[in-house]
């Protein structure tokens, strides 16, 4: 028996030990076994698929209808489970618009990168510059004309390969937060903090962007479309971009309390 139909087995009861920390609950199926994958994977308590290596709308269409049918057998709501589509290959760039338009399940898009990538053009991953940068551009026109969350991550040299370095995955979550983006991901526990930590807005971050909105209001209230703050420019630009910060910047802080709780909740119980 394979490690992958190994796996299948342990999902439904992870779901529920995963939940007890507050985690919201993505599982990651593979391409070439789809139905079996979420068969084993769909029950109470799933938020999203995360599809690898999508390469066309019927793809998605068929993961909808396998996700519908579940939902009424399993007793999940209708059409709550999510989709998240990743692209490795050459044809699912190709084919991105196609892909995003497949189904309104699909919530976050984009990829371009990494190890299948690499294999699918036949190029070395681990050189000195971001080989990938058209796919990674047309993948984030199709995920923002859907207003979908991107998937996306500058340029960052990692010659050792490593997926566990704590160091690399904090520069990478900083770049990529600094890009305007709000999703990473890992596939070692390493990861997790430095990656949460560079997502969230910095304390210096959240203060200037308080200070911006007031200092905007102010110049608002004498009929001034723009002025001066500390040599910035603040405009109604600026002005939206702070609000969207201190937006994120407080659901960083609401989800941190609900992991807090749900982890005292879940070591009390085991206690009792």
């Amino acid at each position: 028996m394979s490690e992958k139909v190994k796996a299948r087995d342990l999902v439904k009861d992870a779901i529920g030990l995963a939940a007890k920390g507050g985690a919201d609950i993505f599982v990651r199926i593979n391409h070439d076994t789809i139905e079996e994958d979420l068969e084993a994977v769909v029950w109470p308590g799933l938020k999203r698929i995360v599809y690898p290596k999508a390469e066309t709308g019927q793809e998605i269409r068929d993961i909808d209808e396998i996700l519908t049918r579940l939902e009424l057998t399993r007793g999940i709501a209708s059409g709550s489970i999510e989709i998240g589509a990743n692209v490795e290959t050459a044809l699912g760039v190709i084919n991105a618009f196609e892909i995003v338009a497949a189904s309104p399940r699909i919530k976050d898009f984009g990829g371009g990168g990494g190890y299948d990538m690499s294999r699918d053009f036949g190029v070395e991953m681990f050189v000195d510059f971001d080989q990938f940068v058209y796919g990674k551009g047309e993948l984030e026109l199709a995920a923002r004309v859907e207003h979908l969350d991107v998937i996306a991550t500058p340029f960052l040299p990692n010659p050792s390969g490593s997926v566990s370095d704590p160091d690399h995955a904090l520069r990478l979550a900083q770049a990529t937060y600094n890009m305007g983006f709000h999703i990473g991901g890992g596939l070692h526990p390493n990861v997790v903090e430095p990656s949460n930590k560079g997502f969230t807005p910095t304390s210096k971050e959240i203060t200037t962007a308080i200070q911006d909105l007031e200092f905007f209001d102010h110049i608002s209230d004498e009929g001034l479309p723009e002025g001066r703050r500390d040599g910035r420019l603040i405009d109604r630009y600026e002005a939206k971009r702070a609000q969207s910060m201190l937006t994120w910047a407080n659901a960083c802080d609401e989800k941190n309390t609900a992991k807090l709780e749900a982890l005292e909740q879940a070591t009390e119980a085991a206690d009792d």
